[in-house]
């Protein structure tokens, strides 16, 4: 079986999605045998210039949020030599943590010629920044999404397994990976490619799989992640906790709930949520553990930034009232 070639590149982000690619474990011996890495500026110093002289790529695994010209340009140009392109990590697949630069009302006044200070040479011209920052898929169009910040190991190789053409049974897929959509694990271990527009991630709410338990849920007390919560093994959000499980989607297998880290949403919202941001305040308000006006608003008020919580990874893409204003911007 030749090898297909792969190429993998960073926008706007922090880089660590592609450290997850090196971080596979044992199997990372493996995807030398099953893949060309043809260009890879992160690790394999690759230029633009060998890259226009390369071959069509079979795969192309973009990562971080589209928020200059240059990420622009980097996702056409990848696009239209790849043919498969997936987002890997939360900033491609929902714009991540750098999408929250959307909830600016204007835009960063010019510094004016008195305030510009003097340099003995001019400094090398930066990429010219976009009014909004996108998600990779209100950009250019995508195959497939493996979302996380970052993505899960196991993840990651289930996705490389699933278009390397490997065959095998799903006892060699990790808990996290095995709790895949039907369709894709059958895909994988069938060696065919999973239905376009798939997500590498479950399709239920990380609640399902959160191995805390749950019991009646009465808000009474918001808390912050870094204070005292019970080591109960109760909900954290029962305990006043603003845990997002029960709008975002599983497939970390509960990692940060399971050691007592409120979930944060970094898998974006499972299908069957209309708007991360609207389900999390409903599931809130509705289990207030009080009828009275005064205390229903001396709760409200031990909450901080709401908008940055519940919208902190997929601001761009998910929040439907930007969604719907976007066009206006």
């Amino acid at each position: 079986m030749s090898k297909k070639k792969i190429a993998i590149y960073t926008a706007t982000g922090c880089r660590v999605c592609e450290n997850v690619i090196l971080d596979i474990h044992y199997q990372v011996s493996s995807l030398s045998r099953l893949f060309d890495i043809a260009f890879w500026p992160y690790v394999l110093g690759s230029r633009w210039n060998d890259f226009e002289k390369a071959p069509l790529m079979d795969i192309c695994f973009y990562a971080g949020a589209v928020s200059t010209e240059s990420d622009r340009e980097a996702a056409i140009r990848l696009r239209e030599k790849s043919q498969i392109l997936i987002a890997i990590g939360a900033c491609a697949s929902f714009g991540g943590m750098p999408g929250l630069v959307n909830l600016r009302t204007k835009a960063t006044p010019e510094t004016s010629a008195g305030e510009k200070a003097e340099l003995s040479e001019s400094p090398p011209p930066l990429p010219r920044v976009e009014h909004l920052v996108s998600a990779l898929s209100q950009v250019v169009d995508v195959d497939y999404d493996i979302p996380g910040c970052p993505p899960t190991q196991n993840l990651v190789w289930a996705a490389i397994q699933a278009f390397s053409g490997w065959k095998g049974s799903t006892s060699n897929l990790s808990y996290a990976a095995s709790r895949l959509p039907e369709p894709i694990s059958q895909a994988i271990v069938s060696g065919v490619f999973p239905p376009k527009k798939s997500t590498f991630a479950g399709e239920k709410a990380v609640c399902a799989s959160c191995s805390r338990k749950k019991e009646e849920k009465k808000f009474s007390n918001a808390k912050r992640p870094y204070e005292t919560y019970e080591s109960t093994g109760r909900c954290l959000l029962e305990q006043g906790l603003v845990c997002q499980g029960i709008a975002t989607r599983e497939g970390c297998g509960g990692l940060c709930t399971g050691v007592g880290l409120p979930c944060r949403g970094c898998f974006g919202k499972p299908p069957a949520v209309y708007d991360p941001g609207a389900k999390m305040v409903s599931a809130i308000s509705s289990t207030f553990d009080s009828e009275k006006a005064g205390e229903i608003k001396k709760i409200v008020e031990k909450f901080h930034d709401l908008t940055g919580t519940f919208y902190r990874y997929n601001l761009p893409s998910q929040c439907e009232l930007l969604r719907a204003l976007r066009g206006n911007l």
